[in-house]
């Protein structure tokens, strides 16, 4: 199995690199995020990879980080998602922010993701969500939840729970209020409210 390559930057197309290491190119698909973080031809390169095995292929998919390797493989456990949409979602959203949305089982995050639709994040969140919550103590999805308990969107969430709402409905609200851009607890608590009553009025 390779699970990483360290060499240099051969060509860059556009979803995918070439990394020669010890005289070998590599052809290695990648998400937006990584390529954006790459440096240009002929400079040094590291990437956390996954090697897909299909019957009439291999392929080779890397990472910039080891969280993003992580999510991706993480995704790739639910039924009905491969490489391609696994690949899709993570170009258009950080690993922090899609195991909040599983956490917070924020559908309408998930479908805004490229190539997920309304029922693939169902099973996402369906298949993913015990997951979370069953690896605390290990690895990237421990760090998140962790993470999550200091985060202002968390204690805007409490919030809401102390006032009454459902902790789900908080959860959504506040991550529906975050997307206006960071703030203070007490302020993302208002821009929920708001976005909660929009809700009943609609």
């Amino acid at each position: 199995m390779i699970s990483l390559l360290r060499g240099i930057l051969a060509h860059v197309g556009p979803d995918w690199v070439l990394v020669e290491t010890g005289g070998v190119g590599f052809r290695i698909l990648v998400p937006g995020p990584t390529r954006s973080r790459l440096p240009g031809p002929g400079g040094p390169v590291t990437l956390h990879t996954h090697l897909h095995v299909r019957e009439d292929a291999l392929v080779l998919f890397g990472f910039a980080t080891r969280e993003e390797l992580e999510t991706f493989e993480l995704l790739l456990t639910v039924t009905g998602v491969g490489p391609k949409v696994a690949m899709g979602a993570l170009s258009g959203i950080s690993p922090d922010d899609l195991l909040r949305a599983v956490a917070f089982q924020d559908e309408e995050v998930l479908k805004s993701l490229p190539g997920v639709g309304k029922k693939t994040a169902q099973r996402i969140i369906l298949e993913l969500k015990d997951k979370v919550g069953a690896q605390l103590g290990k690895g990237r999805v421990a760090e998140v939840a962790a993470a999550v308990g200091s985060d202002p969107r968390a204690e805007a969430a409490e919030a809401l729970v102390a006032l009454g709402y459902g902790r789900l409905e908080a959860g959504q609200a506040v991550e529906r209020a975050a997307r206006d851009g960071s703030a203070a607890a007490e302020e993302l608590v208002r821009r929920a409210l708001r976005v909660m009553a929009r809700g009943k009025e609609a």
